[in-house]
């Protein structure tokens, strides 16, 4: 186990030069595959809307019963109409919804367990979503729901708690049309790779 920790961390700091950055790298791909995970309970929401860079992408909406424990993963207005104003985007919008959060010790075995080639997959994937802005969650009492993602979420609205807490709604946006969706883990991992090879890398200038 030293030792597959030890391979780990060089291959995880050889992009990133200390292990601070290795930890952040393992924690984005731990997000990731919670998210990966998640996406089966999702529903197709928002039709027309685009990612940061401009690109064409359709809504997936994965509730959540908003529980109390769920509610200590961010700073939620106990007001239920302020609440409602509020969101968390990017990675934090993942741990606001329930993605497990990692200490150093924790981090690394988790890392391990993965392999580090994963790590750095999985990590691209995550921060080609924050880097485009496609992770918001908001949260919503089940009586002031859109009629048609009411609709939409069905069955949804009676897991038990769902009235009493309201729900927690992590939209992404992901680079494909609707009928390309396939709201599974495999799909997830495809889409993502096919749109981030085909985007430029930034510009350098020359020093």
């Amino acid at each position: 186990m030293i030792f597959r920790t030890l391979s780990l961390l060089r291959s995880l700091q050889g992009a990133q030069h200390s292990v601070t950055d290795a930890q952040a790298r393992i924690q984005q791909a731990c997000d990731y595959r919670w998210l990966r995970g998640q996406l089966v309970h999702g529903i197709i929401g928002e039709h027309e809307t685009r990612l940061a860079d401009g690109t064409p992408a359709t809504s997936v909406v994965v509730p959540f019963v908003a529980t109390p424990e769920r509610r200590r993963g961010g700073r939620w207005p106990d007001d239920p109409a302020e609440r409602e104003r509020c969101f968390v985007e990017g990675a934090h919008a993942c741990r606001a919804a329930g993605a497990p959060g990692y200490r150093k010790l924790e981090s690394l075995s988790q890392g391990v367990a993965q392999g580090g080639m994963s790590v750095l997959k999985d990590a691209a994937r995550l921060k080609y979503l924050v880097d485009q802005q496609a992770l918001r969650l908001t949260w919503r009492r089940v009586e002031a729901l859109p009629p048609d993602l009411a609709r939409k979420l069905g069955r949804r609205l009676a897991v038990a708690g769902s009235e009493r807490h309201g729900l927690f709604l992590l939209d992404v946006r992901l680079p494909a049309s609707p009928r390309e969706v396939s709201l599974n883990g495999d799909w997830l991992d495809h889409c993502l790779d096919r749109y981030r090879r085909i985007l430029s890398p930034p510009h350098v200038r020359p020093s």
